[in-house]
């Protein structure tokens, strides 16, 4: 079985990833991980909020370039199915 040459993902999906990406971030950083910082000094927990907020974000922007990369594959292997 010889290597597909083929991109499985546009510029345009991977700059819509990345921005749902950054509006998880925002999410993250002003809703859900400020409550969960156990630290008094408004710096410290400002750091940590954002550092948390930082690696959740590429989190979910990697499991959507995966969705996405994903769902190109089985999509074209659908359509090279159909044509046989």
């Amino acid at each position: 079985m010889e290597p597909e040459n083929r991109k499985l993902i546009s510029p345009v999906a991977f700059l819509f990833d990345l921005a749902f990406a950054g509006v998880m971030f925002l999410f993250f950083f002003f809703v859900v991980i400020p409550p969960h910082v156990p630290v008094y000094d408004p710096a410290w927990k400002l750091f940590w909020t954002a550092y948390a907020s930082l690696v959740m974000g590429g989190f979910f922007f990697m499991g959507a370039c995966l969705f996405h990369v994903t769902l190109a594959d089985q999509l074209h292997r659908r359509r090279e199915g159909a044509k046989s």
